[in-house]
């Protein structure tokens, strides 16, 4: 696991200990960010079930503003702020503990111009944390979702969302999602 392009280039991220945490690949990450680049720059991100923070440093790497990581394991959490710090990148960001959408509802009056979830597969969560952003307004009105899902898992955006894009990897799919009509 490293930081593959931006200020931090290179730079071994501690990995998750047991399997417990299962991080976004370098292989699906860099995709990601290859589609996403020109948004990134300036973006203030949002990593739910942020894991070692891999995804958010990206965006922190690649230029956004901003990076809010949030994890309901204090492991996890611990984990972000050592990744941060070796990467230099605290002063960009803030890392909260806490489960969805309780956390969610606690950023109200905050916009994201670029929210990334990776939740455990095949619990439902994509979905719920969908719902948690909506109530939560905390989209920005250009702004989109990334959810990172096992590749069998079915999936639908909630009302007001549209898929526009869905990228498919050897175990997983990333969906993006943005706002769509009623």
């Amino acid at each position: 696991m490293r930081v593959i392009s931006g200020k931090a280039r290179g730079t071994t991220l501690f990995p998750p200990e047991g399997n417990a945490v299962r991080p976004t690949t370098d292989f699906t990450k860099e995709n990601l960010f290859n589609i996403i680049q020109a948004d990134v720059a300036g973006c203030v991100f949002l990593d739910l079930f942020a894991g070692c923070g891999g995804v958010g440093i990206e965006a922190l790497s690649r230029g956004a503003v901003r990076a809010v990581f949030v994890d309901n394991s204090q492991k996890s959490i611990d984990l972000v702020g050592r990744n941060l710090a070796k990467t230099r990148m605290t002063a960009n960001a803030d890392v909260i503990k806490g489960e969805i959408p309780a956390v969610l509802t606690r950023l109200q009056g905050q916009k994201f111009d670029l929210i990334f979830l990776d939740p455990p597969y095949a619990k439902g969560l994509a979905t719920k944390t969908l719902e948690g952003i909506l109530s939560a307004d905390i989209l920005a009105d250009d702004g989109y979702i990334i959810a990172e899902v096992a590749k069998e898992e079915d999936f639908a955006p909630c009302v007001g969302l549209e898929i526009f894009k869905t990228k498919v990897y050897s175990g997983s799919k990333l969906i993006f999602i943005g706002w769509g009509g009623e």
